[in-house]
């Protein structure tokens, strides 16, 4: 019996000191742990815009952030894609080395841009949609057209201008863009949380329905060689030739390794 007090002493304590490891942990990871309930990658419908602004509102969480952490670098959720009823902002997964560069053209140009199917007959055509958000941004005209010198590039906080593809039948031209409220997705998210059955398969079927098999390669677009119009949106002098011998270009396509430059101090 002496000793049943000691033992239970020891489980005290190691209870003690789990608990306080444990909220060790959490505090300094705290950060990581805010960015997972800001952007959940699992979930089927994401709002991230409305959880990033919400986030970000507050002045502690912007002020220890690396990156730019600006409300309005981020298009209103009903205005963004169809797209993210089922895919993430960032749906580039797969391949490790390129998922980076081509999550980050979300900012300048829908998803379509790179996953039309264009058909003989049916030529596709690119230009810069203004998703009417009054801000400074749009004042300012697209993204990245123009580099001055000393200044970087022309209008370089611009992340709500971005090119759309154009279908042109005749006189007739058609935006291909579908936003996140179009009726048909919106009703298709209301059932699914609210365990109506519905046609998953039909949905996709529709959304996708001018989707082409294979996307547009990095070269497809940048290269000397590229059918890409980079002239007729804009694209002139240095900033075009920034856009047709790209470095990026050559480091992801011919290498299998690359390395980042490193500072020892």
């Amino acid at each position: 019996m002496k000793r049943f007090p000691k033992i239970l002493y020891g489980l005290g304590v190691l209870c003690l000191g789990i608990f306080l490891s444990i909220s060790l942990i959490n505090k300094a990871t705290s950060h990581d742990t805010a960015h997972v309930e800001v952007a959940p990658a699992d979930t089927l419908f994401p709002d991230y815009v409305k959880m990033f602004n919400t986030y970000y509102k507050q002045f502690e969480n912007r002020k220890g952030h690396f990156h730019q952490t600006a409300e309005r670098t981020m298009l209103p959720m009903e205005k963004q894609e169809n797209c993210l009823t089922c895919h993430s902002l960032w749906p580039h997964q797969k391949d490790n080395r390129t998922r980076a560069f081509n999550n980050q053209h979300s900012r300048y140009m829908t998803c379509m841009v790179c996953h039309i199917d264009e058909q003989v007959g049916r030529p596709v055509k690119f230009e810069w949609y203004d998703f009417g958000v009054d801000n400074s941004i749009t004042r300012e005209g697209p993204f990245g057209i123009e580099r001055i010198a000393d200044k970087g590039l022309s209008a370089e906080e611009n992340f709500i201008t971005r090119i759309v593809p154009i279908i042109v039948d005749g006189d007739i031209k058609s935006r291909l863009f579908a936003t996140y409220e179009t009726p048909v997705y919106r009703q298709f998210r209301e059932d699914s949380r609210a365990g109506v059955t519905v046609n998953a398969q039909e949905v996709r079927k529709q959304a996708e329905a001018l989707l082409g098999k294979t996307p547009l390669t990095c070269s497809q677009c940048h290269a000397e060689a590229s059918q890409f119009p980079w002239a007729e949106l804009g694209f002139a002098g240095m900033r075009a030739d920034e856009m047709l011998h790209s470095a990026v270009v050559g480091m992801v396509e011919k290498y299998e390794n690359f390395y980042f430059p490193a500072v020892f101090e």
